[in-house]
């Protein structure tokens, strides 16, 4: 299957990424996070230009309802010429926007999506709702507050932040031989003994989540794995 896209200037193949099989570099044009799942590719072999298929998919106007006032517009091209911030999460955003030109309301590709309103995530029994305005709260995955996007259980009021629920299963640091891996919290045999941040220091608290290596005794903050933060000094 095909599709020409008013984004880019080739044609696009429709494809699979697995995550046995996917490639990190590949980052979707649309939304900005790594494509897996259903997925459009240039088909030139010299152009790495990828789309998820709900990107692709995405409608010319919506209404969004922190800004029900007016609709906002589908910019391909971004409307400001250094990127903007998303009104929604908060995150700086260089791709596709939806944007509101009489109140300057911007609303990025991943927050305008649909499947991203209500989740389900293996952290969790119950589905998780994506909270309509920033509110301050504790996030019950790297265990910090927050004022940030966030995810709501509306039915025993689990909270975390909505870059929380976007972790990757696995991360490779530099300082690192091996991968690591995101665990919900720590095992039983690390329950009753202190255990340590092998980047930053800090006290690793149960019940929150960690990246731990499986191969020897090395754990992380969720924050310090996924940062750029050098071991702090012994």
């Amino acid at each position: 299957m095909e599709l020409e896209h008013r984004s880019h200037e080739h044609p696009l193949f429709v494809y699979e990424a697995k995550k046995g099989d996917a490639n990190l570099s590949d980052l979707c044009q649309g939304c900005e996070k790594a494509i897996l799942g259903s997925a459009y590719k240039c088909k030139e072999q010299q152009c790495s230009f990828s789309l998820h298929k709900k990107c692709a998919e995405l409608p010319e106007d919506f209404k969004h309802p922190l800004h029900p006032q007016h609709a906002l517009y589908l910019f391909i091209n971004q409307p400001y010429p250094s990127g903007c911030i998303c009104n929604v999460c908060r995150e700086i955003r260089n791709k596709f926007i939806y944007h509101c030109a009489y109140c300057q309301f911007d609303c990025c590709a991943s927050c305008a999506s649909e499947e991203e309103r209500k989740i389900e995530h293996k952290s969790h029994k119950h589905p998780l709702d994506l909270m309509q305005r920033p509110a301050l709260f504790h996030c019950d995955g790297c265990g910090t507050e927050g004022k940030d996007s966030s995810y709501l259980c509306t039915d025993c009021s689990f909270w975390i932040h909505r870059n929380c629920a976007s972790l990757p299963s696995n991360v490779k640091r530099v300082d690192h031989n091996h991968p690591l891996t995101l665990s919900y919290s720590l095992s039983h045999e690390y329950s009753k003994s202190e255990v340590k941040c092998n980047i930053c220091a800090g006290k690793v608290r149960s019940p929150y989540w960690v990246y731990r290596c499986s191969k020897c005794k090395y754990f992380a903050h969720v924050k310090c794995a996924t940062s750029k933060t050098e071991p702090a000094r012994k």
